[in-house]
This record gives C-alpha cells, structure tokens and sequence, in this order.
C-alpha cells in the first residue's frame, strides 16, 4: 500500500485529511484606535498572537447581549486581526477554526465606548532609528530608538517591540511634543520580565490611538561571544583528561569579553587555571569561568559587569599551552557550589555566528 503526504492530505487507501495542530493565543494588543495597549475602543483594531493562527475563521467576544463573533481581518499562522463590533465587552477573545478547535486568549483585551478616543491631527513620523543595531542583554549599551514626529499638539507614543511579528514588549511615552527628538531605551525584557529571544528584532513606533506607522531595525542576543578577533577551537569538555571547559586560542594579548553581565564571583590566580575570573551570569542561574588571562585588566571581585565588557587579555599563564581562553559554564548553584559543569562548546559556537 501507498502512502503519500501533500499539503496536509494523507492519502491511504481511500485517504483522509490531517487536520492541523489547535491554535494557541498568547497575547492582545490594539493596533487602532487605542486608548492602551490592551483597551481598544468599539471599532477599533486588535491583533492576537499565538501560534496555528492560519486556519482561524472567527473570534468570538463578549456582548452585550451575549456572545459576538466576527469574521478576521487577517490570518497567519502567527497572529490574527479583527475589528471590534459594536456592543462588545471587556474579556478574553476567543478564536475559532474551521476545524472546530477553539482557543482563548490568555491576555484580557479592555473594550470602551467609540467616542473616548481623542485624536491628535497631523500625526506622522518624520524619523525614526534604533542604535546600536546589533545589542546585547544587559550590554554595555542598551538598544534604543530615536525618533521625530509631526502633529498639530502633544500626544501619546507607543513603541512596540517585535522578534519578526511577534510581540515581545511594548512602552508608552505620555504627552510627547512633536517636532521635538525623542529617544527610550529598551531593558532587553519581554512584558513578563524574561530576557527576549534571540533574532531579528523591529521596534514600530506609532501614536498610541493608531494610525501612521514608522519602524526601526536591530538584532538582539542574550550572549556574546568572549574572545575578540580570529581564533580556533582547541580541546573541549572532556578530551580524554577530565577537561572541563572549551579551549579558545587566538594571538596573544586579545581581548576576553564577558559573555553574559553579572557579578565578579572571583578574580583570582592558580598554578594550573593561571589568572581567572568568575562572574555570576545575571538572569541565568549559570557561572561562567574564564581562564589562563593575562594579569593585567580583570575586573574586581564583586564588581557588576556588563555582557561584552571587557574582562581581561588571553594568555597563557597557568598550565597552558599557547595563548588562549579556557571556557567553563556551571549550573546553580554555581561552581564549585554544588553545581554541575556543562558542555559550553554549541553554545559557544551559536554565539560565534552572531557577534
């Protein structure tokens, strides 16, 4: 017997169709006619994120006389939009597909009456930038936009902050002067206070209420990569001497970036580990150890550092051969503390791609 897959379809014998997974909904946010980001007017805009979105064919609200479904404006698998109806009340949106599965937002969207909107005329982004372009969670230097507007009074600006279409955070400036330049850093955390994904990020300004539009590109990663210029991967975890790190050489004299901020755990010397450093990496759990430094430029025990700061210079003091970073990470409680040492090599490796 023949089995063949296409689009969805499985086809045996007489065949079938395979329906999709459920959709989820994580998040809503009003795109127009907002007096928040989660209170959206009658008549306004909203857009839900979630996942298995494609197939949604209604979202269904509170009423005032019971329930109200009304029909997407857009579907992807990531995120639907719809307008508000009239007689709609404050709630969970619930989304519908036409494979009967249905899913409840996990986020409450506020809904008020049409006329509380007051618009500001002549609103239109005239610049808007985001620097650095590439950041680093608790890096040196935060990710933030720049901008300039038009309009014919102050207003209220928001900025979301978006991983391709997926929300990530969004801020609100209050009572912003137009053809003024504005500027809000970004603390690098989504709205429950995690760390954000890594990737390709945008932040999209508009006027709170809605309306003209106006994006500003970065990238955004969690780790950077702690040796600076051309190097080679030496021994990893294990290699055959219970080596418990990833070697790194590079020439003599590099310098040693902290590859995740935190505290100063230790700065300290041994005759095997040469000069060394711990730090206590900020929002992980895990403690990192950089070994065979130069003695020179190590930041001080109990002292704060920050993701790409530098720590230090390769070498080889220490039981070493050749210049070079020895690399440890430890689970919590940390090292030497109870934790245990992991594998650094593919995360080393991922970070190298990107810084």
């Amino acid at each position: 017997m023949t089995l063949l897959a296409v689009a969805g379809v499985a086809h045996a014998g007489v065949g079938g169709i395979t329906p999709p997974e459920p959709p989820t909904v994580e998040s809503a946010r009003c795109l127009d006619r907002c007096l928040d980001t989660h209170t959206v007017t009658e008549t306004g805009a909203v857009e839900l994120g979630g996942s298995n979105l494609s197939e949604v064919t209604g979202v269904r609200l509170p009423g005032d006389d019971g329930k109200l479904t009304v029909e997407p404006t857009k579907t992807k698998s990531t995120l639907v939009r719809f307008k508000v109806p009239m007689g709609a009340q404050s709630g969970r949106p619930t989304v519908l597909d036409e494979f009967g599965n249905k899913a409840r937002s996990e986020q409450k969207l506020e809904v008020v009456g049409e006329g509380r909107i007051e618009d500001v005329e002549g609103f239109e982004v005239s610049a808007a930038s985001a620097s650095p372009t590439k950041a680093y969670f608790d890096g040196k230097r935060r990710t933030r936009i720049e901008y300039l507007f038009e309009a014919e009074e102050p207003t209220d600006i928001r900025i979301d902050v978006l991983n391709g279409r997926k929300l990530v955070d969004t801020i609100v400036q209050r009572d912003q002067d137009p053809f003024a330049t504005h500027s809000k850093r970004w603390d690098g955390l989504d709205e429950d206070g995690k760390v954000g994904p890594n990737g390709k990020y945008h932040f999209e300004l508009s006027q709170l209420s809605g309306g003209d539009r106006a994006d500003a590109g970065f990238s955004y990663y969690d780790h950077k990569f702690p040796l600076q210029g051309n190097h080679d991967y030496g021994d990893g975890r294990g290699a055959g001497r219970n080596h418990m790190g990833q070697d790194v050489f590079a020439r003599c004299d590099n310098d040693v970036y902290a590859a995740r901020g935190g505290r100063v755990q230790t700065s300290s010397q041994q005759s095997a580990a040469g000069y060394y450093v711990v730090i206590d990496g900020r929002k992980t759990g895990i403690d990192y150890f950089y070994a065979h430094l130069s003695r020179k430029g190590r930041p001080k025990e109990g002292e704060q550092v920050k993701t790409g700061q530098r720590i230090g210079f390769n070498d080889d003091t220490g039981n070493a051969t050749g210049c070079h970073v020895h690399f440890e990470m430890w689970s919590a409680p940390g090292w030497f503390e109870g934790g245990k040492v992991l594998n650094p090599t593919k995360h080393l490796k991922q970070w190298d791609k990107w810084s």
